[in-house]
């Protein structure tokens, strides 16, 4: 997008009348950008347009759930005056999909939802409501988060080992029996005891991806077990990352502090775990973008077109093939979770840099 059609935008947006797909547009270009300076775009026909904008930002009344975001977009759309902006490659964005029958959305994939699977340590499942958000697994029961009761096949005091898993397509919230609370991804799996009140710590397991809001004990560190390493923490905020077929596990701190082996880690700090079993630190722009998921979003930061269908995989539950070779472009951008994937696609699609056919639950994706 260049200055003109984020002028278009910004105007459409103050008057009310821009679409979900044209605010998503200026949410991510802005994200490309929130992170240049003033100085960077220091000359006055810069400074001149980045006021005209404050001036209609002040002027004009936005909805008051996105006027902090274009408050921001202010400063920062001086920015776009000489550089071209990306909204999922945007300096390639075409209207024309190369297949209609796709782009009519006459072969499609609904998005993930809430469930998931709690199994005993005899082996007996329980399946969770969909129509529910989380569970809360005390010492003797486990009830749905809205207080209604579900099991009472939980043993008081002997820690017996549960599981909570997700299937691809799948999400759910769970309440420890400490008060942690751990929300699980698409295709995720968490091992815990059903009560540490014997325990001098408090150990989980993770396959998967799960963010961890953890109940503050100091006389009983948590700890998450994931491939061969162990993170340990009093109270915090964090996310791990740890699917299989990823090239590396991520431990990502958003509140607290954490200690990943030898690594102690600070908000906005990442450990990563790669393919060759090596562990190092690394201090993230944005660390929020790693929760995405958490609250609905896939937000993507300069990233390859093989990873995002990772998790599309994950999400919509598909196959994944390619044919030809693949652009090595990054694509940055913000998108709900909750649309249908040919919506997702389509906006992929326009950046002329990727096409893709579905055909039942297989999405191929063509250079």
């Amino acid at each position: 997008m260049n200055t003109s059609d984020i002028n278009s935008l910004l105007e459409k947006y103050l008057k009310g009348t821009s679409t979900e797909e044209e605010n998503a547009m200026l949410e991510t270009w802005y994200m490309r950008y929130e992170n240049k300076s003033l100085s960077d775009v220091a000359d006055q026909a810069r400074i001149a347009q980045l006021d005209r904008i404050r001036q209609r930002v002040v002027l004009h009344s936005a909805p008051a759930r996105t006027y902090k975001l274009w408050t921001r977009i202010a400063v920062a759309a001086a920015v776009a005056a000489i550089v071209l902006g990306v909204w999922f490659n945007a300096s390639r964005y075409t209207d024309t999909p190369r297949y209609p029958e796709f782009a009519s959305g006459s072969q499609d994939i609904a998005p993930g939802k809430n469930g998931a699977t709690i199994t005993l340590a005899n082996g007996k499942m329980i399946r969770l409501s969909d129509a529910k958000n989380g569970v809360v697994i005390g010492n003797n029961s486990i009830k749905y988060d809205d207080g209604s009761f579900l099991s009472s096949e939980v043993t008081s005091g002997g820690g017996m080992a549960l599981t909570a898993s997700t299937a691809r397509s799948q999400t759910y919230q769970f309440t420890l029996p400490d008060g942690t609370r751990v929300w699980l991804n698409a295709d995720s799996k968490l091992e815990f005891p059903s009560s540490f009140i014997n325990s001098k710590t408090r150990n989980v397991k993770l396959s998967g991806e799960g963010y961890f809001e953890v109940a503050k004990d100091k006389a009983h560190p948590f700890m998450v077990n994931f491939k061969t390493l162990t993170l340990t923490v009093l109270g915090t905020h964090f996310n791990v990352n740890t699917y299989e077929n990823e090239k590396i596990a991520k431990a990502t701190l958003l509140e607290g502090s954490i200690k990943v082996e030898k690594l102690f880690l600070k908000p906005a700090q990442q450990a990563i775990f790669d393919d060759q079993k090596r562990l190092s630190l690394q201090t993230l722009e944005n660390a929020e973008k790693e929760i995405a998921w958490k609250d609905g979003y896939f937000r993507f930061y300069d990233e390859k077109i093989q990873d995002i269908m990772k998790e599309l995989e994950r999400w919509y539950d598909i196959e994944v093939v390619y044919e030809g070779k693949m652009t090595n472009e990054g694509f940055t951008g913000k998108v709900s979770r909750n649309k249908n994937i040919s919506q997702v696609l389509m906006i992929l699609e326009k950046t002329k840099g990727v096409h893709f056919k579905i055909d039942g639950r297989r999405v191929t994706v063509i250079d």
